[in-house]
């Protein structure tokens, strides 16, 4: 075993830090009247409480309704905002002489600022975060025109406060031209996609499934696999990540596969973006898990809210995509007001919320990842005024919202065999790894209590499900949603982190224990190795590619899971040969907040504040257990 520290010296350690930032803008210019300000226009969906209920029966068996996915025309036939509303609201903004254009419920506007000040019934300035980032803001409360009032609009992209609040992958430790990563000469390190297939049991590629009486390879094909993030991705990393693992040779196939389409919304993002890192390890992480899946990139120009609520709905718009992921996420707190001078904008993670109704009644499956600061998710608001603050419990969103599927998880530990490349599952832990003091958004105030791990705890904003009420899993709460709902490999010892990264050698955190992993990618060229949350969601988004290619779509996937785990904690048997054992378990961990020893207090039916429901043996979640499993990598059941 090679302790974190030993890592380090094979690795370059770089800091990529988000933009995110929920203090009010500072004002750093008036808008010239004729700069061209855009902005959306969210339409509350008609009969909210009956499209809960149809996504409800979509999951029960025992319903007409059951995986009867609705097509978006019939969506918004039924549940999207009147065509009396859109055309009222429409010729309200045009009169202001704005453009407008409709895509599903959300209207795209622009103007003058002059126009949209008008219309709007505020100043329109430029501001500027800690961050550096300048963009138009809506200087003073907005008085909306009656008709837009009375329709119940939400309008986006031009909050007071800097909600672009999304950050892509705190820390990455990145490997580049040095010697080659240590997993396949001892049981840490580096894992390769093949060996992250043989560990987390991935159907041999050699195995054939007859599905609608034909007779096919279970590899995510007629399955698609949407990648939300801020950046595009180079198609030769792609094809460089397969080359290393020798894909054509073992498969028999005479190319490697490739990203199937980029979709660019609103005007999309280039390489250049400080994203490029995130894309291409969630592109190659989907691709390489479900080969036969496309995979469909949708590049938007920055992680603003507006940006990723127009990202999702074009995504539902499409609905070409059957498993969405998205590694990204933030504090959920820092959308309500204590955080923003008295201003409320929970209404933007509403609109979300909307966004994936519409997707699972359409049969779509979000996956998020639950983010990177453990349990610990949140500052307090006095760090965005410059006081002293710290960390504290607290859950990442769109994670939080529950329908999207959080994905945390672990490191993983595989057997290690003297000249073979054997990657066989030995065990995973999800120890946590205190941080050296930081600044987590550059405003000027230094905080101690920060650690690196697999987000989770409980929200305090989003109700508990009723998947989670009806289940016997005990979450640990009877009010609120808790995550995340299963758990892949996640990685550890990031930059930043007090080495040797051990947990700070504390009995709760594993008495020293020193197994880190990460996994690696293709990154301009180069070998990479990257950690975070980031890696488990695109992960866990190729074995759902899988689970829809057998079964068709999925709609929200969480009742699936939760079956899943109640049946398995119901047999009381966790060996990975059983048929019900769909989850690997007992995972030694602590997430800064809580100690996955928490689940011994529930009772058998497990959950932690880590993997959720645990860790997925592939083949048996997808429901496929006397499917042979994909042996060592660089051969033909693991190509």
């Amino acid at each position: 075993m090679v302790a974190c520290t030993a890592i380090g010296a094979a690795l370059m350690l770089s800091s990529l830090t988000g933009v995110a930032q929920a203090a009010p803008l500072m004002k750093v210019a008036a808008t010239g009247a004729q700069t061209t300000v855009a902005f959306s226009v969210a339409l509350p969906l008609r009969d909210k409480a009956g499209l809960e209920s149809l996504v409800a029966r979509q999951q029960d068996k025992n319903s007409a309704d059951y995986h009867k996915w609705l097509t978006p025309d019939a969506f918004m036939s039924r549940f999207g905002p009147s065509a009396d509303t859109v055309a009222k609201v429409s010729a309200a903004l045009r009169a202001q002489g704005l453009a407008v254009s409709q895509k599903g419920r959300l209207l795209h506007v622009s103007g003058s600022s002059q126009a949209v000040a008008r219309a709007l019934g505020s100043e329109i300035a430029m501001g500027r975060s800690a961050s550096g980032f300048v963009r138009p803001f809506a200087a003073h409360g907005m008085t909306l025109p009656a008709v837009l009032k009375s329709a119940g609009v939400v309008i986006m992209g031009l909050e007071q406060a800097d909600l672009h609040a999304h950050t892509f992958l705190h820390r990455v430790a990145m490997f580049k031209n040095g010697t080659l990563p240590q997993n396949r000469s001892s049981q840490t390190g580096g894992y390769w996609f093949t060996d992250l297939k043989q560990a987390y049991s991935y159907p041999s590629y050699q195995a054939k499934v007859t599905i609608k009486g034909v007779k096919q390879r279970l590899d995510g094909t007629n399955a698609t696999i949407a990648i939300l993030m801020s950046s595009d991705v180079l198609d030769s990393d792609i094809d460089m990540v397969f080359t290393h693992e020798k894909f054509t040779t073992y498969s028999g196939l005479s190319a490697n596969p490739k990203l199937h389409k980029r979709v660019m919304v609103d005007g999309g993002a280039t390489t250049s973006s400080d994203a490029f890192d995130e894309a291409s390890l969630d592109t190659q992480e989907a691709l390489t898990g479900a080969p036969g899946a496309h995979v469909d990139l949708y590049a938007i120009p920055d992680l603003s809210d507006a940006h990723i609520i127009d990202g999702y709905n074009s995504i539902v718009a499409d609905n070409e995509a059957d498993v969405v992921s998205s590694s990204f996420g933030e504090c959920e707190l820092y959308y309500t007001a204590a955080y923003n001078d008295g201003t409320d904008y929970t209404s933007l993670l509403k609109t979300e919320h909307e966004i994936y109704l519409q997707g699972n009644a359409q049969g779509i499956t979000f996956l998020a990842s639950s983010g990177d600061e453990a349990g610990l998710e949140c500052v307090t608001p006095a760090y965005f005024n410059g006081q002293a603050s710290q960390y504290v419990a607290g859950v990442s969103t769109p994670a939080a919202d529950p329908n999207v599927t959080a994905v945390g998880g672990t490191n993983v530990v595989t057997r290690y065999t003297a000249g073979s490349l054997d990657s066989t599952y030995v065990g995973e832990n999800a120890y946590s790894d205190p941080l050296e003091p930081e600044d987590p958004y550059g405003v000027g105030v230094t905080i101690s209590n920060a650690v690196w791990g697999a987000g989770g705890g409980v929200s305090q904003i989003f109700g508990k499900p009723v998947y989670q009420w009806l289940s016997p899993i005990n979450t640990g709460s009877s009010r609120y949603r808790a995550l995340p709902d299963v758990g892949m490999q996640v990685g550890g010892c990031p930059y930043g982190a007090v080495t040797p990264c051990n947990g700070g050698d504390t009995a709760v955190n594993g008495h020293g224990n020193t197994q880190r992993s990460y996994v690696i990618v293709a990154d301009a060229g180069s070998y990479v190795g990257l950690i975070g949350t980031s890696v488990s969601s695109p992960e866990f988004a190729s074995a759902t590619a899988l689970l829809v290619q057998l079964h068709g779509r999925q709609g929200n996937l969480n009742p699936y899971l939760y079956l899943l785990g109640a049946l398995q904690s119901a047999t009381g048997i966790d060996d990975p040969i059983w048929p019900t054992t769909a989850f690997h378990r007992n995972i030694p961990g602590y997430n800064g907040v809580v100690s996955n020893d928490k689940p011994k207090q529930f009772g058998r039916f497990y959950f932690n504040y880590t993997v959720g429901n645990g860790t997925p043996i592939v083949t048996h979640f997808i429901g496929a257990p006397l499917v042979a499993a994909a042996g060592a990598p660089q051969t033909s059941s693991n190509p």
